[in-house]
């Protein structure tokens, strides 16, 4: 082969392009943002509930009987 003669190069076959790759980076750094949300908001102790004082429990009513009570209903017509 001739000296001034230049190898030809080779075209790389195969492979993913870089946007792919940059997209993969992307999904998989948001999926890790969120599961760090979700250990860190369970990790932190949650406060107690005040203790309810009058409230009676016998069978399967709760409360005073003899209380008043409203019924509200909401209704979508569409």
């Amino acid at each position: 082969m001739s000296p001034r003669r230049a190898m030809p190069q080779k075209k790389q076959q195969g492979g993913l392009p870089s946007w792919v790759i940059l997209a993969a980076v992307i999904v998989v750094a948001v999926v890790a943002v969120i599961v760090a949300a979700d250990f860190l908001t369970k990790a932190q102790p949650q406060a107690a509930l005040p203790p309810t004082s009058g409230i009676t429990a016998t069978g399967r009513t709760k409360g005073d009987r003899n209380a008043k009570i409203a019924f509200v209903e909401f209704s979508d017509f569409q």
